[in-house]
């Protein structure tokens, strides 16, 4: 439902001397704020700017929240378990999901894998591909490396756009003074925009020249299981893939790629490659288009069974068999594609493995090639959403690709149905996980996203229509409990609220705020931000109040949008 389209009628003004106070109005209760004066402060710097950030506080730690399509996702708590949780690896450890692999070989055993564990650690969720292990060169025995494994830091930080998607990360680790521990990651170019450890320590966050990330701390005290929560964003084309707009061939691919990406491999390992693509019909110089797509359309077709009697070449086995599973594919394409001189990299966790090319102006694109099992579990998804990338893979879809358990087709486990059915959703029926509300209010359109839709919302105006509540849904009680009762423009004004049903709790719940000029019983409303309620029904946030507001004397009104479960709502 667009925006103004008003859901319950207010009747009432907030009574809880929520109101912002005109200039020269003294306070006389005690403790009280000072009034507003006469004079004008300067805006904060991007006071005005959209951000799909919910109480994000500027110093440096993590928001409460932010809104990611048509959901809110709160920020995970960081003391929960600072002990190990059941099926959690612990990063730094070893063992099962904590690993990174710097060398891989490519094996003969092609036939169905068995039930695969994957761990989630990101919300929204990009099951099943979490790069933890990225490899982007080979030697002549075709065992894929890292060509340049030195380490650079990272700087943390930055300002988030609508060019971008973000993620919540949670992981254990387990530190000791400078020592590298392995970091998974959603695409090459993720940032770290704030993080949160417990127990609090300095922290150094790095990455290889395949985009491998790391994190240390150089303290002498660091030693023991430390809880990191991290806020990240990354490029959305990244999970999108496309071709440049402009025609180009893999050899132009190829000269346009920077020094540092441009494939190296051996001349015998080109040599076998050089066959595949001859039997594929590809050439270096046909339009990348055209090529790219009978490329991936090859591998994705290989099917999960025996190789014939080995030659003693496995990448020449594998291709001219097109037989394997997820890693098998990965590793043969990177061959192929490295080969016709479109940078490409091997990609692996615990439970898949894919790959990732490099094409001017768009950077690097997360390729699947589809896998042979059906059968997965998932742990520690649970109240996570799934990532929706902004476009579909535009590529070759031959069966052997489609029915997939990269596609959540078959027996996976740790998923609900409505978590499978979100992510299969088409874009005309659901924004992306990028999508924000230009407004920076909530959530709704980005750039980038012209299928992304606004969610219901309701403001406080008396003058919209009001549309009758869903009788099979409760209707949530939204409270003021405290506000400041002077501000600036341009500064900030703090506000807490607590949103029930019933008498019961609501956590995780977006609950926009509003200020109204006073006595005119919340018409003319101008939105202040949204919050998002903890595990109590309960927020405290500071929003920041426009520059150019007239100086009056306000109201605070709150407001949750309709979902599935709850009728919109607001504050009485």
């Amino acid at each position: 439902m667009p925006v103004g389209v008003r859901r319950s009628r207010l009747v009432l003004a907030v009574a809880v001397g929520a109101a912002l106070a005109a200039a020269g109005l003294a306070i006389g209760q005690p403790g009280a704020r000072r009034p507003l004066t006469p004079h004008e402060d300067l805006p904060p710097p991007n006071a005005d700017r959209a951000t799909p950030m919910i109480g994000q506080t500027g110093s440096g730690s993590p928001p409460a929240a932010f809104t990611a399509g048509d959901k809110v996702l709160p920020k995970p708590p960081v003391d929960r378990g600072s002990a190990r949780s059941k099926n959690e690896p612990v990063l730094g450890t070893g063992g099962f999901a904590a690993d990174r692999e710097t060398t891989v070989a490519p094996d003969t055993n092609t036939g169905p894998d068995q039930r695969l564990q994957y761990v989630s650690v990101f919300n929204p969720d990009v099951i099943p591909f979490k790069r933890m292990s990225a490899l982007d060169t080979a030697g002549e025995d075709y065992v894929l490396k890292i060509a340049r494994p030195a380490l650079t830091e990272l700087r943390v930080g930055g300002t988030t756009d609508a060019s971008r998607d973000r993620f919540w990360g949670s992981v254990l680790l387990e530190l000791a003074p400078g020592v590298e521990v392995p970091l998974p990651s959603v695409a090459p170019d993720m940032r770290i925009l704030s993080y949160e450890v417990k127990p609090r320590i300095a922290l150094t966050f790095e990455k290889d020249g395949a985009d491998n990330f790391y994190v240390r701390s150089s303290e002498s005290s660091a030693a023991g299981t430390y809880r990191l929560v991290f806020l990240a964003d990354a490029d959305a084309g990244y999970f999108a893939p496309s071709l440049p707009p402009t025609r180009l061939t893999p050899q132009m691919v190829a000269t346009l790629a920077p020094a540092e990406l441009r494939p190296i491999l051996p001349e015998r390992v080109r040599e076998a490659a050089r066959t595949t693509l001859d039997r594929i019909g590809i050439d270096a110089n046909m339009d990348l288009g055209v090529a790219f797509n009978k490329l991936v359309a090859y591998f994705r077709a290989f099917e999960a069974k025996p190789l014939p009697r080995s030659t003693g070449d496995i990448y020449r086995d594998l291709c001219d068999s097109q037989a394997g599973v997820c890693r098998h594919r990965s590793f043969a394409f990177m061959i192929t594609a490295n080969t016709l001189g479109i940078p490409t990299r091997y990609v692996q966790n615990e439970a898949h493995a894919f790959v990732e090319v490099w094409f001017p102006e768009r950077g690097w694109q997360r390729i699947d090639l589809g896998g042979a099992a059906l059968r997965m579990d998932v742990t520690g998804a649970e109240d996570k959403t799934l990532h929706r990338p902004r476009a579909e893979d535009p590529f070759a879809k031959p069966e052997e690709y489609s029915e997939s358990y990269t596609q959540l087709e078959g027996d996976i486990r740790g998923l609900t149905d409505q978590q499978r059915a979100d992510r299969k959703r088409s874009l005309d029926d659901a924004p992306p996980s990028g999508a924000f509300d230009a407004s920076g209010t909530g959530t709704g359109s980005g750039a980038g996203s012209a299928a992304a839709t606004t969610p219901d919302r309701i403001t406080p105006d008396p003058t919209l229509p009001a549309v009758a509540p869903d009788p099979k849904k409760p209707t949530p009680q939204l409270v003021v409990t405290t506000a400041d009762t002077s501000a600036f423009r341009g500064h900030l004004v703090h506000v807490e609220g607590r949103i029930d049903a019933g008498g019961k709790p609501l956590p995780d719940r977006a609950i926009d705020v509003f200020l109204a000029p006073a006595g005119r019983g919340g018409a003319d409303p101008i939105p202040l931000g949204r919050a998002v309620s903890d595990k109590d029904g309960r927020f405290g946030q500071d929003f920041s109040v426009p520059a150019s507001l007239d100086l009056a004397t306000y109201e605070i009104y709150l407001a949750s949008p309709e979902d599935a479960f709850y009728n919109a709502a607001l504050s009485d």
